[in-house]
């Protein structure tokens, strides 16, 4: 066994939500997500909202009443051999009932939970995971996309762009994105949509995880001066780096910073320097307020526990564990997994947002239920600005010209 293959599975953590110990009145799900490495962050990101579902069940009585007991593995950053390795441990040793992964890699987890039959929740939105599915959809039909493709985000910022009330100086965008399946996915599908209109694509960098010396890419922005500058980097560090040199010296530029404006560190560490930036969150919440009482609620009870506000991928894990448990209510035993299925791809979820439902590849398309919000950061917060579909403005909320764009 390689090394870091040893260390996951000694990683692995059993927690239980109420009780302690293992019973044969306990109910176990799974819980693989990136505890150590350089997505850890997102991996608590995902983790927060899970607990808070397993302790809302455990504290209403269980799920058939059954006590949840989580049982966890760090996914560290989902090499194939340590992803196979959690679904061997969780689905084949632990016998959980499902399993809620949050953003688990670009296919290898597909392959690893597919060979078992438990509900498996991920939120890898790339094409190339997707392919997996797609390439045997009965043999992966387990799986359940919650999030919408890179594509069809990256469809949905171009509208965004293309709708601020704002006049644009030119007609030329910089793309930034990193050398993996999502950056690429999103950064191509942008260039595309950009370029159709009319707009001249002046630089498109492609750069590996961990770039925090920005100096040479905008030495070449500063010379092109562009209206548009997208960041799609899923990870924090590179984005906190890349403003923090690009604010020394702006350009009369719109930052648009994608999916990477959501992960919590990026506003705890910028805070009220960061306005001005945009970005966008998959199957989100929009924010500050809520756009119903129940998600209000929601909202208020999460600030309350984590004192933060919600941050990439709490909201929606929390649904996928929801959604699990509804569909184990209406079967009437979480280990029969063949009519769990199917009442989650029949029935779909009624959310804190309306009905969710899981459509094409078993993805969880942009729907009003489970809506693409765009942000800008005004005030050191995320303040939707849109959702989508169909887009449109959120509430009140207006946009505000960054403060380095020189009129």
């Amino acid at each position: 066994m390689k090394k870091t293959g040893f260390l996951a599975v000694v990683c692995a953590i059993v927690m239980l939500s109420g009780v302690s110990g293992y019973s044969a009145d306990t109910i176990k799900v799974g819980v693989p997500l990136a505890e150590t490495g350089a997505y850890a962050g997102s991996g608590d990101n995902y983790w927060k909202g899970i607990d808070m579902a397993i302790n809302e069940i455990n504290k209403g009585g269980g799920l058939l009443g059954k006590q949840l007991e989580v049982v966890r593995f760090d996914s560290q950053e989902f090499a194939p051999e340590v992803v196979m390795q959690g679904a061997n441990y969780l689905c084949g040793k632990m016998k959980v009932a499902s399993v809620h992964a949050g953003w688990a890699g670009w296919g290898q987890d597909i392959r690893a939970y597919g060979k078992y039959d438990a509900p498996f929740f991920c939120d890898d939105g790339a094409m190339p995971a997707v392919d997996v599915y797609k390439s045997n959809p009965e043999k992966y039909s387990n799986t359940y996309f919650i999030t919408d493709t890179g594509g069809d985000q990256a469809n949905s910022m171009f509208s965004m762009l293309t709708a601020l009330p704002y006049e644009y100086p030119n007609k030329k965008i910089v793309i930034i994105n990193t050398d993996d399946a999502w950056g690429m996915e999103v950064g191509d599908t942008l260039s595309k949509r950009f370029k159709k209109i009319g707009w001249k694509v002046a630089k498109r960098e492609t750069v590996p995880y961990g770039t925090n010396e920005w100096g040479p890419i905008l030495t070449k922005i500063r010379r092109i001066n562009p209206a548009i500058i997208h960041i799609e980097i899923p990870s924090s560090q590179e984005v906190i780096t890349f403003f923090r040199q690009f604010i020394k010296q702006p350009t009369n530029s719109i930052l648009s910073y994608g999916w990477s404006i959501t992960p919590l560190e990026v506003l705890t560490t910028l805070g009220k320097d960061a306005d001005g930036i945009v970005g966008e969150m998959p199957a989100g919440m929009p924010a500050p307020k809520a756009p119903n009482s129940k998600s209000q609620a929601w909202v208020d009870q999460y600030m309350s526990i984590y004192k933060h506000p919600v941050p990439a991928g709490s909201w929606i894990a929390y649904t996928s564990v929801m959604a699990w448990a509804d569909a184990v209510k209406a079967v009437g035993d979480e280990y029969d997994f063949k009519a769990v299925n199917k009442h989650l791809k029949e029935a779909g979820y009624e959310g804190l947002q309306g009905r969710i439902k899981f459509g094409e590849n078993n993805t969880l398309h942009a729907q009003p239920a489970a809506p693409i919000v765009h942000y800008q950061v005004q005030d050191g917060k995320l303040v939707a600005l849109f959702t989508d579909p169909p887009l449109k403005p959120y509430g009140d909320y207006k946009f505000q010209v960054p403060r380095w764009i020189k009129k």
